[in-house]
């Protein structure tokens, strides 16, 4: 009897952590949608408020707020379409999460004589990455992305 109840622990705690990871494959289904359409609202929704961006060769930048006024110039000036490579791997690790992933990202000016400005924002038409991110259970029990970079 002992053995069977660890056994049926076993199971919730591993139940648990696979619906936690169906939730992270969800948050990243509806980041690469927000990509897609440009909609800044709906791809700060899954960062957390104290998100850093930590471009290559580029300053960090810091919460969502200041993330959001980034995109703005961003998709402004291109739309962008991600190829998946390989799906997010994600670990749990109690209210942190890692996620690591590759994606290409196509990008398409708007206006192809004008560029993208921004330090830290994606520039070549075709870009191939690997992606790095460290994610953090909220209050409600929610991941959010709260370290974000690539190389």
């Amino acid at each position: 009897m002992k053995y069977f109840l660890v056994l049926c622990i076993s199971m919730l705690g591993f139940q648990a952590g696979a619906d936690e990871v169906k939730q992270i494959e969800r948050l990243y289904e509806q980041w690469r949608e927000a990509v897609a359409t440009a909609d800044i609202p709906s791809y700060v929704a899954v960062l957390d408020p104290d998100v850093r961006l930590i471009p290559p060769g580029a300053d960090v930048i810091e919460g969502a707020a200041h993330y959001a006024q980034f995109l703005t110039p961003v998709f402004d000036a291109a739309t962008y379409r991600i190829e998946v490579i390989t799906p997010p791997r994600v670990e749990i690790l109690d209210d942190i999460a890692v996620a690591e992933y590759e994606y290409v990202i196509h990008l398409e000016l708007k206006n192809p004589d004008q560029g993208i400005t921004e330090a830290g924002a994606l520039t070549a038409s075709r870009t191939e990455a690997r992606y790095f991110d460290v994610l953090r259970k909220n209050e409600s029990g929610e991941f959010r992305i709260w370290r974000h970079t690539w190389q």
